[in-house]
């Protein structure tokens, strides 16, 4: 699939996430080129005017994942935020910056944020005792953005610092995915306990920022309300032009499956009910795009088992248990078929089969 034609058919970006990786990559002397490759891209795309030559959203997410492989940090996300400088990201990060408090800050992320990824919504809850921000995903596979989710969410609390002055510290951060390795340093970042796996213990797919009323009324060092008059009409129409694209419907049946596999109960009923489908109307229009419900079912649970093998701290019977499997020889048996081998001996092994992308 060419650049373009991926540009197209899937949410876009900017580019910000994976300029910020490429350059990363670069500093510790990694060849990019090969990565980028891997990912669908070349490095004339990364370099364009991305209003000219928008990059697909799952390729970004591609860029930062291949990423974290080359550079051998399965925290990559997180660290790659830590050199990340807000401003980098433009008008929306400028905009926001001219709010005269952190809550309206906050209002303007979630209104502008498909500015630079049509594929994120940021949702704002508002709770007598503060708001909860919520990330998702949308046109994607969720399994595929866990470095860009990482990444995403603590930019937005380092520029919520930047323009407050303040060591902000949120009262609850959650994400979907699951993590066992690396804890202290996302609760050093953070300042508070850091929660992973909302996906199989609550069922939902989004990431989640939590706020104290007293956080949200901190005022900006930054406040600027001339800037924010001259800058929101410019947002307005950025934001209008960036019409998410709905995605394949693979991507929504694979985050679907991926909540309910833990619960032994991702079959296609259930499924087909979630999306608001006949589970005829699923099964057609999955054949629409060349696979079937148990086909996408089967290569999911592989690309989770590759993703969880990684996890130091992620014993073989909770993979197994993610993954919906009663036991860890049902996993074994599924594992030696996709890759020849157990997983322990793939665990064993420096370097696990590559992701096939979805």
């Amino acid at each position: 699939m060419t650049e373009g034609r991926t540009a197209r058919a899937l949410p876009t970006v900017t580019g910000f996430a994976a300029k910020q990786a490429i350059a990363a990559l670069r500093e510790r002397g990694v060849a990019a080129a090969p990565l980028l490759r891997r990912a669908g891209l070349s490095e004339r795309a990364l370099a364009g005017d991305s209003d000219v030559h928008p990059m697909s959203a799952l390729a970004q997410a591609r860029v930062l994942d291949f990423a974290a492989e080359a550079m051998e940090d399965s925290a990559f996300g997180l660290h790659l935020a830590l050199q990340t400088d807000p401003r980098d990201a433009g008008i929306f990060f400028y905009v926001a910056s001219g709010a005269k408090n952190l809550g309206e800050a906050l209002s303007l992320f979630a209104r502008y944020f498909r500015i630079v990824n049509e594929a994120v919504r940021l949702r704002l809850t508002q709770a007598p005792a503060g708001t909860a921000v919520e990330a998702e995903f949308v046109g994607l596979p969720r399994h595929e953005v866990r470095q860009n989710a990482e990444f995403g969410i603590a930019v937005i609390l380092k520029a919520l610092r930047e323009i407050t002055g303040r060591n902000i510290r949120p009262e609850r951060v959650a994400f979907a995915h699951p993590r066992n390795a690396d804890l202290r340093e996302f609760e050093r970042f953070y300042g508070c306990p850091v929660e992973f796996g909302r996906a199989a213990n609550e069922g939902v797919s989004s990431d989640l920022l939590n706020f104290s009323n007293e956080t949200l009324a901190i005022p900006l060092i930054t406040a600027d309300a001339k800037l924010l008059e001259a800058l929101q009409p410019f947002c307005d129409m950025a934001a209008k032009e960036r019409n998410t694209s709905a995605g394949t419907l693979r991507a929504a049946v694979e985050n679907e499956v991926e909540k309910l596999l833990p619960q032994g109960k991702a079959n296609a009923r259930a499924v087909a009910k979630a999306l608001a489908l006949s589970v005829r109307t699923l099964s057609r229009r999955l054949a629409a795009e060349g696979t079937a419900y148990a086909e996408v079912v089967d290569q999911l649970r592989r690309s989770l088992a590759l993703q969880y093998l990684k996890e130091p701290g992620m014993s073989l019977s909770q993979i197994a248990w993610l993954l919906g499997y009663e036991g860890s020889t049902s996993f074994n048996h599924a594992f030696k078929r996709w890759t020849g081998r157990s997983p322990s001996a793939a665990r064993n092994q420096k370097q696990l089969p590559p992701l096939a992308p979805t």
